[in-house]
């Protein structure tokens, strides 16, 4: 199943010098075991354009949507056979140890193998 991982820095985040050679870091052992697809850091969301079609016309315009929050700032694809192991996997990308990194499923898979976690209620 290919999974897209969404790394969103947190409020106030300072990148380092290193910070380019820990987001690739990832990548190598994902690569070894064939679960690596892509990685790419992502332009900052007011380097974004907005398109909209309304009545057969397309309007465009800058910027993240409105009341949008948080932008992520670099996406991995991986491939794994199930969520737990998407997560575990997305557990490496730097994001996770200082803000957020969000796993999506790929529309169109078996979403039955999604549902391997255990809820948590508060």
């Amino acid at each position: 199943m290919k999974f897209l991982c969404l790394a969103y820095p947190g409020r106030g985040f300072s990148p380092g010098p290193d910070l380019v050679a820990k987001y690739a870091a990832p990548a190598r052992p994902c690569g070894r075991r064939g679960v690596f697809v892509d990685r790419r850091q992502l332009s900052p969301g007011d380097a974004s354009a907005l398109v909209r079609v309304t009545d057969g016309q397309a309007d465009a315009g800058h910027g993240p949507p409105p009341g949008s929050g948080p932008q992520p700032s670099a996406h991995f694809v991986i491939d794994c056979p199930d969520l737990r192991a998407a997560l575990g996997w997305a557990a490496r990308i730097p994001a996770a140890s200082y803000s957020t990194a969000e796993v999506r499923p790929h529309e169109g898979q078996d979403h039955a193998r999604l549902h391997c976690l255990p809820h948590r209620h508060p």
